[in-house]
């Protein structure tokens, strides 16, 4: 399976993979993202709510 994470900044894919799952939503015009510091990301959505959800299932997946 391809590597599906984001770039890091300076054009290189992230390696690093921090022990403690840090979620964040965040909201860009009328939608909202859930992006994690191990660079998983959700896509966007509409609804904050199932962003959270999003944010929330991650988490419960990794032990977070």
């Amino acid at each position: 399976m391809a590597d599906q994470r984001p770039e890091a900044p300076g054009g290189t894919t992230r390696t690093d993979h921090p022990a403690e799952h840090r979620v964040e939503v965040t909201e860009r015009g009328s939608f909202s993202f859930a992006r994690c510091d191990c660079g998983w990301f959700a896509p966007g959505r509409r609804s904050r709510d199932k962003s959270r959800r999003d944010a929330a299932e991650h988490l419960a997946e990794h032990g977070g």
